[in-house]
């Protein structure tokens, strides 16, 4: 089951969706709906649940809130060394846009984008 929860972040643009079976939090991803787009600032699956599919049902519930609340797109940073997660975000639609260098201090991100509209 994928619930809405409050953030702990004081930012009011910052949300949480949270995966949980069993009463526990398997996974979950925090973001940044900020006006006509949704920024992730963080997705996070237990690593004993990782390849079960959990984090392709948080990035469908989001894409899912996306389209009901007409966004122009998603978008987010990963480390260009973590390759399991780019392969996740590409399944789901999202194209690589830009490279931060050093975004990560010692390490540069990718900047990836799907559009919803």
């Amino acid at each position: 089951m994928i619930r809405e929860v409050k953030s702990n972040s004081f930012s009011p643009y910052s949300k949480r969706l949270e995966y949980v079976e069993n009463n526990n939090v398997l996974g979950f991803i925090e973001y940044s709906l900020i006006y006509d787009r949704i920024e992730i600032d963080n997705i996070e699956v237990l690593k004993d649940h990782r390849n079960n599919g959990i984090g392709t049902k948080l990035i469908e519930y989001l894409l899912k809130i996306s389209k009901e609340k007409k966004l122009i797109n998603i978008t987010l940073e990963v480390r260009k060394s973590n390759y399991i997660a780019q392969k996740l975000y590409r399944k789901m639609g999202f194209k690589e846009v830009a490279i931060r260098k050093y975004y990560y201090g010692d390490e540069d991100a990718i900047l990836m984008e799907k559009k919803v509209m």
